[in-house]
């Protein structure tokens, strides 16, 4: 799968180049324009397998699993619900949850840190919703496990059915 990835990779990398040479000719003066003393490949003493297991990690990094039910129901505005939130095993990386109404912006819940290869099933949302269905978007905020510092956030739209 990786040895696939860094082949596609390379051929859009490659595609791209092609297209900013050909731009390069009529360009003129422009600033993105191809240097000419540029080689193509990878700088000599560079060890490719080192580098392609750098470029894996920065991948696995960058890359936000888990799992979550998109339409979650309440009994009631104050009780628990299936939101089914997941990191995932081969995540490597601890998960919190903010979950936003789309209309208002309003936070509706936050989770603590879930830690890998867990999951909350059923929580209370720390708003209380009348009745009704609400768009909204959770997002999943990733930080490392060893610093707990930052790496970045994916969200999933979600509806939210309160029943009375």
């Amino acid at each position: 799968m990786v040895i696939a990835i860094l082949c596609l990779l390379l051929l859009i990398i490659g595609g791209v180049s092609l297209w900013l040479i050909r731009e390069g000719d009529s360009a003129g003066d422009d600033p993105l324009a191809l240097d000419d003393n540029a080689t193509m490949g990878v700088l000599p003493g560079i060890d490719i397998t080192e580098r392609q297991a750098q470029l894996q990690e920065q991948l696995d990094e960058s890359m936000i699993a888990f799992s979550i039910n998109t339409s979650p129901v309440f009994a009631t505005g104050s009780s628990e619900g299936n939101l089914m939130l997941e990191n995932p095993a081969n995540n490597a990386k601890l998960l919190v949850v903010e979950i936003y109404l789309n209309d208002t912006q309003e936070l509706l819940y936050q989770s603590k840190a879930i830690p890998t290869g867990s999951y909350i099933e059923n929580t209370r949302l720390d708003k209380v919703l009348e009745p009704g269905e609400y768009q909204a978007t959770a997002y999943f905020k990733a930080y490392r496990e060893d610093d707990h510092s930052f790496i970045g956030q994916a969200g999933a739209a979600i509806k939210i059915t309160v029943l009375s």
